[in-house]
């Protein structure tokens, strides 16, 4: 009884025993599994494909230049002064104003002086009767050549005083020298003000020009009539110009030459804006162009991500570039054209051989 007791015991811890190295066994099997399913897994992850947007490259023209920078400068800007001393009857005009060559923008003791100056033109009206009525006396001998002396001189000296009088009557009036815009106001309704003080300031935005300075190893490419674009970064527009004159000497303390640019007329450009000045030396047209968003920089050279169409995947390509505007660079590589794809977006993470999935529409 004993002995099948023991015998009993053995056969359940055989089996105990057993069991615990299937467990084991099969634990260390899944092991495997798992691990081998997370390694394909973390594969599979390098091999997804990278979101980037593209760009194809364009033909287009694109020109070499000579940079630099200056303000807007109006051709025509003056105060206008007061010319006679007096009390401010009247302003027309105020800051902002257009006005046109001759408007009289406000008036200074203008009422004595148009009284004075009908008065004089009344006495030289009455002067010149008088003299006509003695010169038919006197040729008819009936004056004394002392009267009709007497008469002459009257006129002339009625008329002197009555064109005196017009020029003060004149000066009351402050007018505008030029057509432009009012840009300062100096003086108030009421306001006492002597000869030579400022009463406007006036600007011709019609005629703007722009002043720079030029190194004079790059004046031999200058030339009267020269196309100019003027950029202007505060409201990201250009505007166009030309080469108006060119100094004859250089600063020999810069080595410089001056060079004034004519700046055509546009209703956004003002006087006092900062503009960067592109003085173009050449132009070529029709070359393959690749935006500037496209390149990468490392080590002082320039590459880009060309996609293939078919497979997706992406080729660092190192970019040979000529003439450059602020959006693109000639493309000087050997076997692009506009068909190109190039990434523009998301290019700063992919590597040479990635695949990459295009967001949105080719451009």
């Amino acid at each position: 009884m004993g002995v099948e007791v023991k015998k009993g015991f053995v056969e359940k811890l055989l089996l105990v025993f057993v069991a615990m190295i299937l467990t084991v066994s099969i634990s260390g099997c899944r092991g495997k599994r798992d691990f081998k399913k997370w390694n394909k897994d973390k594969k599979d992850i390098k091999k997804t494909a990278v979101p980037v947007k593209v760009e194809k490259l364009k033909i287009g023209d694109i020109s070499s230049f000579i940079l630099s920078s200056s303000t807007i400068q109006a051709e025509y800007s003056v105060d206008v002064v007061v010319e006679t001393s007096g009390i401010v009857e009247k302003i027309f005009y105020d800051e902002g104003d257009n006005v046109k060559k001759g408007d009289v923008l406000a008036v200074v003791n203008y009422e004595e002086l148009k009284l004075t100056k009908d008065k004089k033109y009344m006495a030289y009206l009455d002067a010149k009767k008088k003299f006509e009525r003695t010169k038919n006396l006197f040729e008819k001998k009936l004056v004394s050549k002392e009267d009709y002396d007497k008469a002459e001189f009257t006129l002339k000296q009625s008329e002197i005083d009555y064109k005196d009088a017009k020029v003060k009557f004149d000066k009351s009036m402050i007018k505008a020298p030029f057509d432009g815009v009012i840009t300062e106001r100096y003086i108030t309704l009421g306001q006492y003000v002597s000869p030579s003080q400022k009463a406007f300031s006036i600007v011709n935005t019609k005629i703007l020009k722009a002043i720079v300075y030029i190194p004079e190893e790059n004046v031999s490419k200058l030339k009267k009539g020269q196309r100019v674009v003027l950029e202007s970064d505060t409201i990201n527009k250009d505007f166009e110009g030309k080469v108006e004159k060119i100094s004859s000497v250089v600063d020999p303390e810069s080595g410089t030459v001056k060079v004034t640019v004519r700046v055509k007329p546009d209703k956004d450009i003002r006087p006092g804006m900062f503009v960067n000045v592109k003085i173009i030396t050449d132009t070529k047209h029709n070359v393959l162009l690749v935006p500037k968003k496209a390149v990468i920089y490392q080590n002082d050279r320039k590459y880009i991500f060309v996609v293939d169409r078919d497979t997706k995947k992406v080729k660092k390509v190192e970019l040979k570039t000529g003439y450059e505007n602020k959006d693109y660079f000639e493309c000087l590589n050997k076997g692009f054209s506009e068909k190109t794809l190039v990434v523009v977006a998301g290019q700063n993470t992919l590597k040479d051989g990635d695949k990459v999935r295009v967001i949105g529409n080719e451009k």
